[in-house]
């Protein structure tokens, strides 16, 4: 892993990621993403949980794909996201994804308003400190209904332990270009991952840098932090799947109802 850079003294915002630089590039970073399995998984979950909503919230919805995907099922969706240069690209999407820009440890939004709020890719993996994530939560808990759920998955300790964010894909033919290395922090359970890309497509050359952090909660913070706020029947599984999580996985999905 070699000398880690320092973490900072204080983060300057709950996601400490702005994908700024990244936002024009990111649908083609993510092409390999099966977005519609991933959504098929989640209808699964509603399923399994017996609820039929409408009103969906995309939260951390980034570009949008996931709530573009949402709409063309036919639910009622909208997203919002910290990245006033990813929400930009929501109206992109095929259908549009209507979006705003919002923090989602400030959620301000109408009280007991959306049926089913979700967040996918490890979206709050980038809310660093427990204080946030919790009134995450709470900000959740207020706009759903009293039927409400809130679905959403994160990366465990095991996956950023394990350098999951150390890859690269510089002997490949796509035009962009990127290298990125991983270092973690047990102390903090933060992963630090310094990320470089270069676009060699049309407009190109050009090079960016970007750092991302993300933290490891296990599944009892987790399952405090809900019950804490109010949820009830709250369930963990295993990433897609409906098995309980084990030691050896790297991504967890949590279900809590209201």
């Amino acid at each position: 892993m070699g000398d880690k850079p320092p973490l900072p003294e204080k983060f300057t915002q709950p996601g400490c990621g702005e994908f700024a630089e990244v936002a024009p590039y990111y649908d083609r970073l993510m092409s390999s993403v099966p977005y519609e399995s991933w959504v098929d998984y989640v209808e699964a979950l509603l399923q399994r949980h017996s609820r039929q909503p409408r009103r969906v919230l995309d939260l951390a919805c980034g570009t949008g794909r996931v709530g573009s995907e949402l709409i063309r099922r036919g639910y009622q969706a909208f997203g919002v996201d910290l990245s006033e240069a990813m929400v930009r690209y929501c109206r992109t999407q095929t259908p549009p994804l209507p979006a705003a820009t919002m923090d989602a440890c400030q959620l301000a939004l109408a009280p007991q308003s959306l049926d089913f709020i979700v967040s996918l890719y490890d979206s709050l993996n980038y809310i660093i400190e427990p204080q946030g994530l919790q009134s995450c939560f709470a900000g959740v808990w207020r706009s759903l209904t009293d039927e409400g759920i809130f679905i959403f998955d994160l990366n465990t300790e095991l996956a950023l332990r394990a350098g999951l964010f150390t890859q690269d894909n510089l002997r490949g033919s796509d035009p962009l270009k990127y290298s990125w290395k991983s270092y973690w922090y047990p102390d903090n359970k933060i992963c630090r991952i310094d990320m470089w890309f270069r676009w060699e497509g049309p407009g190109g050359p050009r090079e960016f840098e970007e750092v991302h952090y993300e933290r490891a909660y296990s599944e009892s913070e987790i399952k405090q932090m809900l019950a804490e706020t109010g949820f009830s029947n709250i369930t963990a599984y295993n990433g897609y799947t409906f098995k309980p999580p084990t030691a050896r996985s790297d991504r967890v999905f949590y279900v809590a109802e209201k």
